[in-house]
């Protein structure tokens, strides 16, 4: 069944809502049919996390390029949306079933966020053309082809902003599963591996906030005792005893270097007390 999305409403059109916000920075003006030409010269349009990037054909043999950043929202911004977004259930029924609620601003207000661009500085375009203005013919089109992707599919606007429609909802659902349930959100499993490929090999946590415990097996040789000995090992069949040995020694050896050289007795000694 193919999803819906509310575009119209008191707060008007998503479209509408665009040339609102720029027009208020003063960054660019609701087209006229000259630019809506324009806009059948885009050539190509790519929405990203923090980037819009497209290519425009002008009058020249190579299209010219165009970037329009603006600030995605950091992690911790997010995780307080997608709280407030959870906290109200008719916002939530409405995104879970594919529908933009239309004034969906005002809970990303109420944390402090906005989605749409509220100053000019947050919202920087270029174009390879050179044309030293705030926004040229270019960028122009690609206003014009912004609004009109956000008619069709206003979930864009989240993804320019940082998040996925699909993150976003399955971040949802869990938010929504955990307070029902009373538990904390499992942070593990809100990113896939795509999501988290940027920062995969930062830390979240200093190394003082990471615990380690070094003990010894509970069943000693539990590895071996479950595989039994290795087929190729069948011409000497106390290989099974000389590798408990080793084991038992690597494990002495590694209780000895975790506890500054004491013994296991005396670790095991000191856990008991």
């Amino acid at each position: 069944m193919a999803t819906t999305h509310s575009t119209e409403g008191s707060h008007g059109s998503w479209s509408e809502r665009w040339w609102t916000a720029m027009e208020s920075l003063g960054v660019a003006t609701r087209p006229e049919r000259a630019s809506h030409a324009e806009a059948e010269r885009v050539l190509a349009i790519e929405i990203e996390p923090g980037h819009v990037r497209a290519e425009v054909q002008g009058s020249r043999y190579d299209p010219y390029r165009v970037d329009i950043e603006i600030q995605a929202f950091t992690e911790r911004a997010w995780r307080e949306a997608i709280k407030a977004l959870a906290s109200q259930a008719l916002f939530s029924a409405k995104l879970l079933s594919g529908e933009m609620p239309e004034n969906i601003e005002d809970v990303f207000s109420a944390v402090g966020l906005s989605l749409f661009p509220d100053s000019p500085s947050g919202l920087k375009m270029s174009c390879s053309c050179g044309e030293l203005v705030t926004a040229c013919k270019h960028v122009a089109a690609i206003h014009a082809v912004l609004a009109e992707k956000l008619d069709a599919d206003p979930f864009l606007l989240f993804r320019w902003r940082g998040f996925s429609r699909e993150r976003i909802l399955r971040q949802l659902r869990q938010q929504r599963a955990a307070e029902a349930s009373g538990r904390a959100v499992d942070r593990a499993s809100e990113r896939t591996l795509e999501e988290s490929i940027d920062d995969y090999w930062s830390m979240e946590d200093t190394l003082s906030a990471v615990s380690f415990s070094v003990g010894p097996p509970a069943v000693s040789a539990s590895l071996l005792k479950r595989l039994g000995p290795p087929p190729f090992w069948k011409p000497h069949p106390e290989i099974r005893g000389s590798l408990e040995r080793l084991y038992s020694k690597v494990t002495e050896r590694a209780m000895a270097l975790a506890y500054g050289g004491r013994g296991i007795s005396e670790s095991e000694g000191e856990s008991r007390e």
